[in-house]
């Protein structure tokens, strides 16, 4: 299977490519950057056979490929999505799906109507740990889901020891900042465990000099009744990447996750009694490369979708429809920040 890449950051190399190149035929046959030198480069340096200007041409050529993947700065999802599923092509997106609700609706549509498998990039749905808590919540181990507890976040952009801000804190590029960027993952993961959502209260801080989206952001959620939670996101609080914490408080338990790279396995999962004990400290799948690890599995879900073979991991593979009733909750999410009451002073 052919796929082409489009985006040459982080994320790409970090875990898109080698997650792809760790499956079984599969072949990283093009690129395409925001430049024809930056995407020359980076086939370069990777090993990637051609480089395309554009989407379009990409798309036009005849070494058409089997799969795209949109890994490029969010304003440039819907119209690389739109192309590659107007030409018959499945399109693995990276999150968010679009900046607006309404365009992620479109896509979803549009996938519907044309039939062409797409995905968007939910990857740490594909984790052992969130797996074993999804598995625990949908069997009722945990007993009703009461309060769930959703943080994602790390100091990539703390000024003290991360990376200079890129194209994520620019409000021509991005809609939100950390809340849209981490945020999503954990909002993505709360619908899927205990949605859908229906309502969210909003709280955004912008904490880095110049900041002009947020840095920190807090949200208060009602979920399927008679569940609530909270989520908190941000770049620049202490942590490692992805920085996922969970935790589902049932009526008969306590289940928590985390995936972190200074863990010694990179994840956990723990059920615990009403008393606060640890029940069990559930064995896991080993994960080898965390972070490209999720991406190899969503991909190898994928793959298996476009195949018409049977799903890998049952009911995980995240669609466009749900990227989309993602983007209906952060948008919400920043319409839902002016709902302050002041203490009166004693």
């Amino acid at each position: 299977m052919k796929i082409a890449i489009l985006g040459t950051g982080f994320w790409a190399r970090y875990a898109h490519l080698p997650g792809l190149r760790a499956l079984p035929g599969v072949e990283v046959s093009a690129c395409i950057g925001r430049t024809m030198e930056r995407g020359s480069q980076f086939a370069r340096e990777q090993g990637i056979p051609r480089v395309y200007a554009s989407v379009d041409e990409l798309l036009a050529s005849a070494d058409r490929p089997d799969m795209l993947v949109v890994a490029a700065p969010d304003t440039v999802h819907p119209a690389a999505t739109t192309a590659a599923l107007r030409a018959g092509v499945p399109v693995f997106c990276e999150k968010p799906l679009a900046n607006e609700a309404v365009v992620a609706h479109q896509l979803a549509d549009l996938a519907a109507s044309t039939g062409v498998p797409a995905t968007v990039g939910y990857s740490f749905r594909y984790g052992p740990a969130v797996q074993a808590l999804r598995n625990d919540v949908r069997l009722g181990r945990l007993g009703t889901p009461w309060l769930l507890e959703l943080f994602e976040y790390n100091a990539q952009f703390h000024p003290a020891g991360g990376k200079p801000m890129n194209w994520k804190g620019d409000p021509g590029m991005a809609a939100a900042g950390a809340l849209y960027e981490y945020g999503s993952h954990v909002v993505d993961i709360a619908g899927w465990l205990a949605g859908p959502i229906e309502s969210v209260a909003t709280n955004l801080s912008r904490v880095l000099p110049g900041a002009r989206l947020d840095d920190i952001a807090t949200l208060q959620m009602r979920l399927a009744p008679p569940a609530i939670g909270i989520l908190v996101a941000s770049w620049v609080l202490t942590g490692t990447i992805p920085g996922i914490r969970i935790r589902v408080h049932g009526s008969d338990g306590l289940g928590e996750v985390e995936l972190n790279e200074t863990l010694p396995a990179e994840q956990e999962y723990r059920r615990y009694n009403l008393d606060g004990s640890i029940a069990e400290n559930v064995d896991l799948e080993p994960l080898d490369q965390a972070a490209s690890a999720y991406a190899r599995r969503h991909f190898a879900d994928f793959i298996a979708l476009i195949r018409g073979d049977a799903p890998l991991y049952h009911s995980t593979l995240p669609s466009l429809a749900d990227g989309a009733r993602v983007q209906d909750v952060l948008e919400t999410a920043l319409r839902a920040t002016e709902a302050w009451a002041t203490v009166p002073r004693s």
